[in-house]
């Protein structure tokens, strides 16, 4: 199977879904070390579930993952794309 080759530093994306944008706006500041945007994204219809996307500049695969896992076990959030 074909893999794409990434180049590093590059800008990477995340979406966290969780119920409060609040909570996931604070998760992102506890768990990321370094500047990063966020922005606002979907909402589901009945209100009950938020996501933000997060901008981030990565160094290599290994900072990559490891932001990865974080977000991934923090409460607060309950997905990661």
């Amino acid at each position: 199977m074909f893999k794409e080759k990434i180049q590093y530093p590059c800008q990477w994306h995340y979406r966290i879904i969780g119920n409060d944008k609040k909570e996931l706006n604070e998760a992102a500041l506890e768990i990321l070390d370094k500047e990063f945007i966020t922005t606002p994204c979907k909402e589901s219809k009945s209100g009950k579930y938020h996501s933000i996307n997060i901008e981030v500049l990565i160094n290599n695969q290994q900072e990559r993952d490891e932001i990865f896992t974080k977000l991934r076990k923090d409460p607060r959030i309950y997905y990661v794309l």
